[in-house]
């Protein structure tokens, strides 16, 4: 632990700032494995075209979700669109249930508001 007077504030470009947020030494799994697929294998090709072929062979034999699963993890999972409605994609209709004499108190508010609002809107004319 250090004490205020051995406390310094940072500055640009200053090498103790850590930008990543990951702690010394990190390992990343995903960078390893994205770096040895940009390898080449001895017949010239990366092990990551090696890789998307056999995956897609794979896939065609056995209809299974390996292609799949290797995209979303290399590309990112294609967005999915929400749509959020009511019934028969009506608008969502909320209701507040409020007390008789917080009910009189708002019927008071705005009846005296839009009162106010006639009375402005017969007085330009």
């Amino acid at each position: 632990m250090s004490n205020l007077k051995t406390l310094k504030p940072f500055v640009k470009g200053d090498p103790r700032i850590n930008r990543t947020g990951l702690n010394a030494g990190h390992f990343s799994m995903t960078k390893a494995v994205k770096e040895f697929l940009l390898e080449k294998h001895k017949d010239g090709k990366t092990y990551g075209k090696k890789l998307s072929e056999a995956a897609v062979i794979r896939a065609i034999v056995k209809s299974d979700t390996l292609a799949k699963e290797i995209w979303d993890r290399t590309d990112g999972k294609i967005p999915q669109g929400v749509e959020m409605g009511g019934k028969d994609g009506a608008a969502i209709q909320f209701e507040e249930k409020i007390s008789d004499d917080a009910a009189e108190k708002l019927g008071k508010k705005y009846e005296a508001e839009l009162r106010k609002v006639i009375s402005e809107t017969k007085e330009k004319k």
